[in-house]
């Protein structure tokens, strides 16, 4: 049998687009939405997310991943399930399992101990 700790999805069909953003330095890793024109801001609780923060330029500057697989923690008492699984923003700026606001996304990888989720953006 295969060792899974073994197998990694990183930088799996990733794709980076740069935006606009009063985001900060403290906010790479998060998930945000497209805001406005060419604009992302920080996701809230229970909203529809876009991607994830890559690096925040000191101009203002956002590179954001759009695509591809993704590892980042999730809050809440569902854990998400492996296969397509409804996801939405929480407020620490992760994801949460949402049936009614979240989003379909394809969750590669669950980690109930650390509450990480990997799934394909």
């Amino acid at each position: 049998m295969v060792d899974t700790n073994m197998i990694a999805f990183d930088g799996f069909g990733a794709e980076y687009v740069t935006f606009a953003s009063a985001l900060t330095s403290d906010d790479e890793g998060k998930i945000v939405k497209v805001s406005d024109s060419k604009t992302v801001a920080a996701a809230g609780d229970g909203e529809v997310f876009h991607g994830i923060t890559v690096k925040v330029e000191s101009d203002g500057a956002v590179t954001t991943q759009i695509k591809g697989y993704v590892e980042i923690a999730y809050t809440g008492v569902t854990d998400p399930t492996i296969g397509y699984d409804k996801l939405a923003g929480d407020a620490s700026a992760g994801v949460k399992v949402d049936a009614t606001n979240g989003r379909e996304y394809l969750v590669l990888y669950v980690d109930t101990t650390t509450k990480t989720v990997g799934f394909m953006l």
